[in-house]
């Protein structure tokens, strides 16, 4: 017999309850445990918004070195929908007409999305009319999640120098990386047949293969704004012109210090970095050391397996008793039954002959009427 509904509840609430905990273990280690450390030969950059003066010089820089270089040098050919964008000027990176522009927008004219740029400048304008600018570009997390997902391993960090790469050659498209990355870096090459996914690797791929040292956009910012070495170092810097310019920078914070589990690439602001596109749900922790950690505790020592035996074995439990003693209470049911059968055609039968005895006595009686009426006539008749 199937399981009632009440004791599909039961079962079912015993092993979500039993995954829950499973879970919450895994989610309070996983934001207990100690974080990945940092290679000491980790590289990084440094931007300082506040050094920022928007010539997007970095943009374009990183435009040529990476786009216009690479396909023109690796492929000997510029692909007819790139070369396209290169001769329509009003697709090229630059100042709107005027400076006019939309501050809720991105200051050049480049989609977030566009595949083309590895790194853009965004403007925020704040209450009394000042601007800020912010450079994106992938962060090269600590703990990168794009990396924890990839299925195929296309996306990995360097262990010595940090740096989060991408060989497209494993690429298989599925943008699970860009799902997963919570700063939204990863460009997908919609507009190719065959298209792979963008992201910056500091220029490790083009100046770095070519012994040069830095990246493209460190390598011509003019201020200073965004720098290049070391993370040790770099974050030293950012520590020290905190404490020289106190209430300049915004809560004293270097971001990618710890967020997301830290990253290779920090921040200095002087207003809340949530205003320069920056998600606040971001923790302290990377969503991969959460994830990692619970799929490997539900998996250490057999413990997924073996929790799901247990469950089945409770339902077969549960299902053999209650099919044990519905078979034992259906022979009760099938007995009495049967007697109360047995019961009722016996009374039947009963009333039966009763009625047969009435009929015939009745009959009986008409006959003897009839005989007598038939003698008194014949009397009569002498």
């Amino acid at each position: 017999m199937k399981t009632s509904r009440r004791e599909f509840i039961k079962v079912g609430t015993a092993a979500v309850l039993g995954a829950a905990t499973v879970t919450t273990v895994g989610v309070k280690d996983a934001e207990a445990a100690a974080k990945r450390e940092f290679s000491p030969e980790a590289v990084g950059m440094f931007y300082d918004s506040t050094k920022c003066i928007g010539c997007q010089a970095c943009v374009i820089s990183c435009y040529e070195i990476n786009f216009l270089n690479k396909e023109s040098y690796v492929n000997n050919v510029i692909a007819p929908e790139d070369q396209n964008f290169i001769v329509r000027e009003d697709l090229i990176p630059k100042l709107a007409p005027g400076d006019q522009f939309n501050p809720d927008r991105p200051w050049l004219n480049v989609e977030t999305n566009d595949y083309r740029f590895r790194n853009i400048i965004q403007k925020y304008v704040d209450p009394e009319d000042k601007v800020h600018f912010i450079k994106h570009q992938c962060m090269h997390c600590n703990h990168p999640e794009c990396v924890s997902v990839c299925p195929v391993a296309a996306l990995t960090k360097d262990p010595v120098d940090g740096v989060v790469e991408y060989n497209a050659s494993y690429c298989i498209g599925c943008r699970y990386c860009q799902l997963a990355c919570p700063f939204l870096i990863p460009k997908y090459e919609w507009k190719r047949a065959v298209p792979k996914i963008v992201k910056c690797d500091m220029c490790k791929s083009t100046l770095g293969a070519n012994g040069i040292a830095g990246t493209g956009c460190t390598n011509v910012c003019p201020t200073g704004a965004v720098i290049y070495g070391k993370r040790v170092d770099l974050m030293k810097d950012a520590k020290s012109r905190i404490s020289n310019n106190p209430g300049k920078y915004f809560a004293d914070k270097v971001y990618g210090e710890h967020d997301n589990g830290g990253t290779d690439v920090i921040y200095l602001s002087a207003v809340d970095f949530k205003y320069l596109g920056f998600d606040e749900r971001i923790q302290d922790y990377s969503y991969a050391e959460v994830s990692e950690k619970l799929h490997h505790t539900i998996y250490t020592l057999g413990i997924a397996p073996i929790g799901l035996f247990l469950t089945l074995a409770v339902v077969g439990y549960i299902n053999g008793k209650r099919n044990a003693h519905d078979s034992f209470e259906g022979v009760e049911f099938e007995d009495e039954y049967v007697e109360d059968i047995k019961a009722k055609d016996k009374k039947s039968s009963g009333i039966k002959a009763t009625d047969a005895k009435a009929t015939d006595a009745k009959a009986t009686d008409a006959k003897a009427k009839e005989v007598k009426a038939k003698d008194e006539k014949d009397k009569g008749g002498e």
